[in-house]
């Protein structure tokens, strides 16, 4: 049977009431579930929805599965960290609260009597060595003198021959225009 999961840690929502949504949609089937997320009306909602969209997305990358055949399987709201606060109480006292987080997960898998095959994830990567194009690049007989400085327009920024001559670029020279202009007003 095929199973794929998604894990959300750390979520700034009690347990408690992340789990009543949970409840709402275990078991169903997935396209029943993203019907009836957007409808309930508390502020986990979304957040599971996020996550159950992640987990469909999870099972159709790794194998050959449309989201209608999917069902929820399990969907579990476990306690996290809590953050320690201070509410400022009567006579300059403190009182402790905390500010409870969650962890979700879900795992969906596939209906019953739907054949499912694992995608073969398998690409090439080319890779390319820069010193190889810039031989090919100099080795060229057909380049002309703009040709030839291929290799510099690539990977760095061309400059004029004028520019050389003076030991400046045109950065500079428009730079040193703005300056002029501002100081003379």
């Amino acid at each position: 049977m095929m199973e794929a999961r998604a894990k959300l840690r750390h979520v700034r929502v009690s347990p408690k009431k992340a789990r009543l949504v949970a409840s709402a949609i275990r078991g169903l089937s997935v396209s029943e579930a993203l019907l009836r997320l957007p409808v309930i009306n508390k502020a986990s909602s979304p957040i599971v929805e996020k996550l159950l969209k992640s987990a469909v997305a999870n099972a159709t990358d790794l194998y050959e599965v449309k989201a209608e055949d999917l069902i929820i399987k399990s969907i579990m709201v476990n306690k996290s960290l809590d953050l320690k606060r201070w509410r400022p109480a009567a006579f300059g006292r403190a009182h402790p609260f905390r500010k409870h987080s969650s962890h979700i997960d879900i795992v969906v898998q596939v209906k019953e009597g739907v054949k499912v095959a694992k995608k073969d994830k398998k690409q090439k990567v080319e890779t390319v060595k820069l010193s190889e194009i810039e031989k090919s690049a100099k080795d060229d007989p057909s380049a002309d003198a703009q040709g030839k400085d291929k290799s510099k327009k690539l990977f760095g920024r061309k400059t004029n021959k004028e520019d050389k001559k003076t030991g400046t670029d045109a950065n500079t020279q428009q730079a040193s225009k703005n300056i002029r202009k501002t100081t003379n007003k």
